[in-house]
């Protein structure tokens, strides 16, 4: 007959055997969903015209988490072309690219609304909230 500690050992053995086995395995599945969900993962603002702002947490078009977004009522929206710097700390390579920016302006505090690479798309988002927000838009481009 086995003693509970002969069973215990046998069973702690065997644990420790099947994860040594199917580690690899169930790492691999782990990461590959954490590749997928990350795939698929971005963030977007809900804008409405009594300003109950929102921020959405969005898997792959499915919105699971919304927040809510407190923001000052703008004095006016700006479209303007940025640039930005990326920087590598290992090889200390720079990266440098622009983007045309949207943001909201209130004296002189601004919240970042769209970045984008298209100028057409910023801008239409820019003429799509001030139509519902009823604010100016200055557009830098044209200066």
């Amino acid at each position: 007959m086995f003693s509970f500690i002969t069973i215990v050992v046998y069973a702690m053995i065997s644990l420790v055997s099947f994860l040594v086995v199917k580690l690899p395995v169930i790492l691999s599945v782990l990461f590959f969903c954490i590749g997928v969900f990350f795939a698929g993962f971005s963030t977007a603002y809900r804008i409405t015209k009594n300003f109950k702002n929102e921020k959405l947490f969005i898997l792959y078009r499915w919105v699971f988490w919304k927040t809510k977004l407190n923001l000052e009522f703008p004095d006016y929206i700006s479209v303007f072309h940025a640039s930005f710097i990326s920087r590598d700390e290992e090889d200390g390579s720079e990266s440098r690219f622009k983007k045309w920016v949207v943001r909201f302006f209130k004296d002189n505090r601004f919240f970042t609304i769209l970045e984008e690479n298209d100028y057409e798309k910023a801008l239409e988002k820019a003429n799509e909230l001030s139509k519902l927000l009823e604010v100016e838009i200055y557009d830098r481009s044209k200066e």
